[in-house]
């Protein structure tokens, strides 16, 4: 996953909404870079969570 390429094209596109110079800006657009937010932060949480449990193996009772 290139989230760097990702998030540089949200952040452009993100500033031309807050510029309010796109006549096509709309509140579905708005949720959809949310939802891109959201899903980005949920796979880096997980690739953290799978790299701390690889290093860091809970003791099973």
């Amino acid at each position: 996953m290139h989230i760097r390429v990702l998030t540089t094209v949200l952040a452009a596109r993100w500033e031309r909404l807050k510029k309010g110079g796109d006549a096509g800006q709309s509140s579905a657009e708005l949720a959809v870079i949310a939802g891109v937010v959201i899903a980005i932060a949920i796979a880096v949480v997980a690739a953290i969570k799978t790299f701390t449990d690889a290093k860091i193996p809970l003791i099973s009772g």
